[in-house]
């Protein structure tokens, strides 16, 4: 039987289409996606599913009127972000030139062969008109200019609104099904809460968390969270496992942690932690994979615990993405925050510097290669933010500096004056179909003004706030249309009108005394906090303790307390 003969994204697979004046199948999928499997191989024994990119009628249409792409989603998510059809896998038909003509999700063999004909006969027969359209598309498209809002509480107050709205007061979780866990709305409820002590808001985040860890969202085996549940109640989940979904969960998890004291929270952390330590890291680099796969449903997950203890796991993709590890660096380090959990802190710099070293500025390593798009704007927010991260916890200013350098990179080549955004990727003359086209990714825009925000308060220059401010303008023209998925600029709003406070702990970064003053610092919640520690030897600002006791100030603005040396005194200030 004929293969089917799969190129790569790139110049010469364009090249090739356009030379032969075929159009382009692309096909978006990614190593953990169930159906993306069943499209490539089938299912054994079904006759409906049996393998649309294995059947020999399909090979024999796509090799003769069609130039196939295979994309990986999460090495190319700059692709995936033009071209996804609602799903994975995602079935896209281009022009030679890469412009969408039409697309779909999975398909049957059956249904694929009827929209290879169709499709190929419509290019062969309205090529001029095709081209037309697309032009006319393009040109509306560019001309569209951002509307820019006004930056007040109105924006957090609708999100919330939205959010009890959307609330499934049932189950927990936001609408009916399929169900997302939606970390950023829980971390939106909880911080919400703790400043405004808004109770529904509470019922929310916390019925939510707990619905998901006990029920069949989560592993109640090998820990860790499944990408989404398909039914209302969190029963039946889809059974990948992402990296990114459990790094955002971890966080979620301590965030609850530290707002409610409640062990609960701590437990669900803490396991998260386990399945990541136990299943998704390599100990030899330190690195984390980025999902465990979602195939052998029952084969596997349908099995009892005991047998399940005996079988080989599923297949789990060792590829190291630069964003998805970064947030583990993150993750661990709030470990270290709020639980004391110094193993966690090593983990997370050990990590660090291989991303650093290893990885940056490129997505992702894979068999000692680095690859993928350079410069990409989650990466660079993401290791940044790790970055800080790992300065609030250790207080070397080398983190500080790190982290203001990948952010300056952010505004130098991703940042766009016109729309007063972040474009997802730096601009490529030599860019390919849509790739040519900006994109300005919301909730990865969202999270670069927090990161701004956080920069501008360690550091007093003033263009981080200034460009934070710029960016949330122009995501408040929008917010409305996004209810809940608001979420992140809600949160970056925020922060941006709230009084920015700053517990700055000076002294022996190592003694006992320290410690504690530390400890106090990271597990007090206050909106918009950041800790600095400094070395009582090295402080200028800051003066240490006549009688070489640790002191901490709260300071707010320009305006800071009274130097205290006690955890009760600082906590008392915090709470002011």
């Amino acid at each position: 039987m004929a293969e089917l003969l799969w190129r790569e994204w790139g110049k010469e697979a364009f090249a090739e289409a356009r030379t032969l004046d075929r159009p382009i199948l692309l096909d978006i999928g990614a190593v953990w996606c169930h159906w993306c499997h069943v499209m490539d191989h089938g299912i054994p024994g079904d006759p409906i599913h049996s393998g649309t990119y294995s059947n020999p009628e399909v090979v024999a249409a796509i090799n003769r009127d069609y130039i196939p792409i295979k994309v990986d989603n999460d090495r190319r998510p700059d692709i995936n972000a033009r071209y996804n059809m609602g799903g994975w896998p995602t079935t896209a038909f281009l022009t030679p030139s890469g412009d969408p003509i039409y697309g779909a999700t999975y398909l049957t063999p059956d249904q694929m062969l009827g929209l290879l004909e169709n499709i190929a006969e419509y290019y062969k027969i309205n090529r001029v008109e095709i081209t037309e359209k697309l032009r006319e598309m393009s040109e509306r498209r560019d001309s569209t200019s951002r509307v820019k809002g006004e930056l007040t509480q109105e924006i957090p107050a609708y999100v919330g609104k939205e959010i009890k709205r959307s609330f499934d007061r049932a189950f927990g979780g936001f609408g009916t099904q399929p169900k997302f866990p939606h970390p950023e709305a829980l971390n939106f409820c909880l911080e919400q809460y703790a400043d405004a002590a808004d109770e529904e808001l509470r019922v929310v985040a916390v019925k939510t968390i707990l619905e998901m860890a006990s029920g069949g969202m989560y592993d109640q085996f090998a820990g860790g969270f499944f990408r989404y549940s398909t039914t209302r109640d969190w029963s039946i989940p889809h059974y990948e496992k992402m990296l990114e979904d459990n790094s955002r969960l971890l966080k979620t998890c301590l965030l609850a942690y530290s707002v409610f004291k409640d062990e609960q929270f701590k437990d669900i952390a803490l396991d998260v932690k386990r399945f990541l330590l136990e299943v998704m890291f390599d100990p030899s680099a330190g690195t984390f994979a980025g999902s465990q796969d979602a195939d052998l449903e029952d084969a596997y997950y349908g099995r009892p615990l005991a047998e399940r203890e005996l079988m080989t796991t599923p297949f789990i993709d060792w590829t190291v993405y630069l964003d998805w590890n970064a947030l583990v660096v993150s993750g661990f380090a709030e470990l270290y925050k709020q639980l004391g959990d110094n193993a966690a802190l090593d983990i997370a710099i050990r990590l660090y510097d291989f991303l650093t070293v290893r990885v940056a500025p490129s997505h992702f390593f894979a068999n000692d290669v680095r690859n993928g798009p350079i410069n990409q704007l989650s990466d660079v927010v993401a290791l940044s933010s790790a970055a800080i991260d790992l300065y609030e916890s250790t207080g070397l200013a080398r983190y500080l500096s790190e982290a203001r350098g990948l952010a300056d990179i952010a505004l130098s080549d991703l940042y766009s004056n016109d729309s007063a955004l972040f474009r997802d990727t730096p601009v490529d003359p030599a860019a390919l179909g849509s790739l040519t086209a900006h994109k300005y990714e919301q909730e990865d825009n969202a999270l670069a003004a927090l990161l701004l925000l956080r920069l501008s308060s360690h550091t007093g220059s003033t263009k981080y706030k200034t460009a934070a401010e710029a960016v949330l303008s122009s995501l408040a023209g929008v917010y409305r249309e996004q209810s809940y998925f608001a979420s992140t600029a809600a949160r970056a709003v925020s922060a941006y009108l709230s009084p920015q406070k700053q517990i700055v702990l000076v002294g022996s970064l190592t003694s006992p005394e320290m410690k504690e003053l530390k400890s106090a610092a990271y597990r007090s919640f206050a909106l918009n906090k950041i800790v600095v520690l400094k070395d009582g030897m090295d402080s200028f600002e800051y003066l240490p303790d006549p009688e070489g006791r640790p002191v901490a100030y709260v300071c707010v603005g320009t305006t800071c307390s009274r130097p205290v040396t006690t955890t009760a005194e600082l906590l008392e200030l915090i709470a002011l």
